[in-house]
C-alpha cells in the first residue's frame, strides 16, 4: 500500500506553516487568587486567550506527578515517599532544550 502526501512536503516540518506566538496563561478562583500560571506556552498565533487557558489547564496544570531522577527512577523524600510535584513540560518553543515544572502558585 502506498499513500501520497497530501498536506505536507517532504522536506518541511508539518508546522512550517504555521505561526507560533507566546503567550501566558493565568486560571484564577472565583475570589481572584491566582491558582496557575504559566508563561511562554508556544501556540498557534490565531489561538484565543480561552484557547490557551484550556491548553494550558489540560495539559500543564497536572499536580501530584512522581518525579524521576536523571536515571529514570522516581526520586524519594527521606521517609521514602515518592517526591511529588507538578507535571515536567517541554520549554515552551524550544525543543530539545530541556523541561521545566508548570508553576503552580
Amino acid at each position: 500500500m502506498r499513500i501520497s502526501r497530501r498536506f505536507t512536503t517532504e522536506d518541511q516540518t508539518p508546522y512550517a506553516g504555521i505561526e507560533f506566538v507566546e503567550r501566558n496563561s493565568e486560571i484564577r478562583n472565583p475570589d481572584g487568587t491566582t491558582v496557575f500560571r504559566q508563561e511562554g506556552i508556544a501556540v498557534p498565533a490565531e489561538w484565543s486567550s480561552v484557547a490557551v487557558d484550556i491548553l494550558a489547564q489540560k495539559y500543564f496544570r497536572k499536580s501530584g506527578v512522581p518525579q524521576l531522577g536523571p536515571d529514570g527512577r522516581p526520586l524519594l523524600d527521606g521517609d521514602g515517599r515518592p517526591v511529588l510535584a507538578g507535571e515536567r513540560v517541554p520549554h515552551a518553543g524550544a525543543p530539545g532544550r530541556g523541561a521545566q515544572l508548570a508553576t503552580m502558585v
